[in-house]
């Protein structure tokens, strides 16, 4: 009885946390726009690495869309997963959090992630269906000083909602675990970073889900080619 109650108990704390936090990362923060027509050298530079840099302060949005033609597994009497073609959506917004709007005094990187999967259905073709939510919340730590070491690094939770509409579209489990994210530029002509993602789950949307600890690497390397343009150009 206590195992069932402290799950009800962790699903409405995960539930008013996702509520808060898109609801506050909604509210639109305060914009300044660059009134000079062209753009310096070391503006361009800064712009570039704010597009490539996973700790930018820059708002983005990411649409990715990865279509599988063919697909392996087991046929079923009514449904062989071989013959369908599956494909998966995703719209990843990052939303940057400045003080004062910040609930932190730090300066905080709201990344939800929304999928539209389509996957095999057991009668034969294929549905789509809304998947799980993940989203992390990481806070740019004031150190090491950045000017001085050109490093960066942020640190915060990560969650995965189970939003999923169907069974096979999602994992059917909440999950939560902490969540890195670091970025170095000290080596000229050269951004380096990464993002390492923990969730693991704790309560489940039905008793016949496996429990879930995943973990997430995602690297980034990417050239500055601001600073590769010679200054008579």
């Amino acid at each position: 009885m206590r195992s069932l109650d402290s799950k009800i108990a962790a699903r409405s704390l995960a539930r008013v946390y996702l509520l808060f936090t898109i609801l506050w990362a909604i509210v639109p923060a305060t914009a300044q726009t660059q009134s000079a027509p062209t753009l310096s050298l070391l503006e361009q530079e800064k712009l570039e690495q704010d597009f490539t840099d996973p700790l930018t302060t820059l708002p983005q949005l990411l649409v990715r869309d990865s279509y599988s033609p063919a697909n392996y597994g087991p046929c079923a009497a009514l449904a062989c997963p071989r013959n369908a073609q599956t494909n998966e959506v995703i719209i990843r917004p990052l939303i940057p959090r400045i003080p004062p709007n910040a609930f932190l005094p730090f300066t905080q990187l709201v990344r939800p992630t929304f999928a539209l999967v389509t996957v095999p259905n057991s009668r034969g073709g294929t549905r789509t269906e809304f998947g799980d939510l993940p989203l992390f919340d990481l806070a740019e730590l004031p150190w090491p000083d950045r000017k001085s070491t050109r490093l960066l690094v942020g640190i915060g939770p990560t969650f995965v909602f189970p939003t999923a509409t169907s069974k096979s579209a999602g994992q059917g489990a909440w999950q939560a675990g902490p969540a890195l994210g670091a970025i170095c530029t000290c080596i000229p002509g050269l951004l380096i970073g990464f993002i390492a993602q923990n969730p693991i789950s704790f309560a489940y949307s039905s008793p016949h889900r496996p429990s879930q600890n995943t973990f997430q690497f995602q690297p980034v390397i990417a050239p500055s080619m601001a600073r590769m343009v010679p200054a008579s150009c």
